[in-house]
């Protein structure tokens, strides 16, 4: 239904779609009516566009962005500490652990201590695609030649 109604709107709402987002997923983005100021719309047209052409109300939207992007940098360094890869949106570590057990039904330290087979695979291939290579398989001068990374 909602891909139907995208492809019913035409190209001025497929324009709108992409602004908004981006300006969801922009770390910038704090609230609701700072993002529908961003794309000319009251809060309660912005409210119902979000939920047509997204599925959710714009504040899951951005509770949701705020989420991964914590998520995202702890797995990508799983020896930080939480507290150190929280967006900078959250209030506080409290405000992080409320929507951590909402959205994954467990307390942070829960998820961090099961394993991550795919996560683990998925930051590995992105690492070694940005020439990022872990420090410990390499003398101090770097790979050998013609190596880039693992």
């Amino acid at each position: 239904h909602t891909f139907r109604s995208m492809l019913e709107a035409g190209p001025d709402s497929e324009t709108t779609i992409h602004a908004v987002h981006h300006a969801i997923a922009a770390e910038s983005s704090a609230s609701v009516a700072q993002l529908a100021s961003l794309t000319a719309m009251n809060k309660r047209t912005f409210g119902r566009f979000c939920k047509r052409h997204f599925g959710f109300a714009p504040r899951t939207l951005l509770r949701r962005q705020r989420f991964l992007r914590s998520l995202a940098r702890f797995m990508l360094d799983p020896s930080m500490r939480w507290i150190k890869s929280l967006d900078h949106h959250y209030f506080d570590h409290a405000h992080f652990i409320r929507d951590f057990r909402a959205i994954m039904g467990m307390k942070p330290s829960e998820y961090a201590n099961r394993p991550h087979p795919i996560v683990g695979a998925a930051v590995t291939a992105r690492n070694r695609a940005a020439g990022v290579a872990m420090q410990a398989l390499y003398r101090p001068e770097g790979p050998p030649r013609g190596q880039s990374g693992l």
